[in-house]
């Protein structure tokens, strides 16, 4: 599959808990942490007979159900998508999808509050469950897939590689799910390159990191590697964090893709594959490159604006905080090394490749770098302007 560039570097525009000494441990209140992340509730939770017992609406509202709550008879029915759950004070069961399970006083009253069992809840609800007596902390993650539940996980990738072997246009799309915040960037980027690029993705590790019903996320390691076209596409290995949702017939989709570490393996054979582009085009676009370099050494925020295309406001914004605290906080200068147009098309899109050594100084010391990166280009009305997201290739500090 083609990875958009973009992608690769969405957070590399170019350029708590504190915890209090002293306090002793049975001091500690109990909290709940569910997947990492603490759980809020309307009142403390308690320990009762050994056994952590919380608030039950904020429990359940945490795993994520509907709760509805009878208080004539002290009933309290929690819905998800993946199950129901019935509990009646005093009551001998609770029935989770209709089916008795024994309640073993994990439902109770206390000072006034309906409380519950936080491990007894939490399991009804698939999830596993710890607990760290030296924190006072009830650990509650995602509980891992069956072999069969994984399996239908890893049919995304395997249905991923076969659209990419066939070059299936519509049936790459249709891997992202409908609501993705990818989708419609993703659709457009592939067209655009879908008669000048050839890839071909090896996945070289994968594991399940979280699942439920309603969202699994998934890791991998992969390797990409360009096998035909003229389009520009660096070969690497990259890590990728997939959300997964399922769709109506319960196959699973993308929903968001994330790219953890990219490492470039071809960079000394990209300079090497120069794209055919009038001498002119060349020369215009290693001057846009060259104006930016000039207003970053002298701090010119608007000249440096003034080289990219910022169409949306508040990238715009972003990009002149970045470029801002980078002028205030250091000192840069940026020799070109070396320089070709990677790629060219539309007669108005283009990317360029250069390798750059960079010296930068911050609080009274220097650091050089040598850095390799790419940058997309667009000209627009009849000027060429760089895309606000250089993607870094390789780096070496000198």
């Amino acid at each position: 599959m083609k990875r958009f560039l973009a992608t690769i570097a969405s957070a590399a525009m170019l350029f708590a808990y504190a915890g209090t000494a002293g306090a002793a441990a049975q001091q500690k209140p109990i909290q709940v942490l569910l997947n990492g992340e603490p759980v809020q509730f309307a009142v403390a939770p308690a320990a009762i007979e050994g056994k952590t017992f919380v608030e039950f609406r904020s429990l359940f509202v945490a795993l994520g159900y509907e709760v509805a709550y009878d208080a004539g008879i002290k009933k309290i029915t929690a819905t998800s998508s993946g199950r129901t759950i019935e509990m009646t004070v005093g009551a001998d069961a609770a029935f989770v999808d209709g089916s008795a399970v024994p309640i073993d006083n994990q439902l109770r009253i206390e000072k006034g509050r309906t409380l519950v069992g936080v491990r007894f809840i939490a399991t009804l609800s698939g999830k596993d469950v710890a607990w760290d007596a030296a924190a006072k902390t009830v650990v509650i993650v995602d509980g891992g897939p069956t072999a069969e539940q994984e399996a239908a996980v890893f049919a995304l990738l395997d249905k991923m590689q076969a659209a990419e072997e066939a070059w299936d246009y519509d049936a790459t799309i249709a891997l992202f799910s409908d609501d993705s915040p990818l989708r419609e960037d993703y659709s457009e980027e592939l067209a655009a390159t879908w008669d000048r690029l050839r890839t071909k993705t090896t996945i070289l590790e994968k594991k399940i990191v979280s699942y439920s019903a309603e969202e699994t996320v998934l890791e991998t390691a992969e390797e990409n590697v360009k096998t035909g076209g003229t389009g520009f596409s660096p070969d690497a290995r990259v890590n990728y964090v997939y959300t997964l949702r399922p769709a109506a017939n319960g196959e699973w989709r993308i929903y968001n893709l994330q790219v953890v570490n990219f490492v470039a393996t071809n960079v000394p054979e990209l300079f090497e594959q120069a794209a055919d582009v009038p001498a002119e085009e060349a020369t215009a676009l290693r001057a846009v490159l060259d104006r930016q370099i000039q207003a970053l050494q002298e701090e010119n925020l608007d000249d440096y604006l003034a080289t990219m295309h910022l169409d949306d406001a508040g990238m715009k914004e972003a990009a002149s905080a970045q470029i801002r605290q980078l002028f205030d906080t250091s000192d840069s200068k940026m020799t070109i090394e070396k320089f070709v147009v990677a790629d060219y098309y539309d007669t108005n899109r283009a990317t360029i490749l250069f390798e750059a050594v960079t010296e930068v100084q911050v609080a009274g010391q220097t650091v050089k770098v040598r850095s390799v990166m790419a940058n997309d280009a667009e000209k627009r009305d009849g000027t060429w302007l760089l895309d606000p997201v250089a993607i870094p290739l390789e780096n070496e500090q000198l």
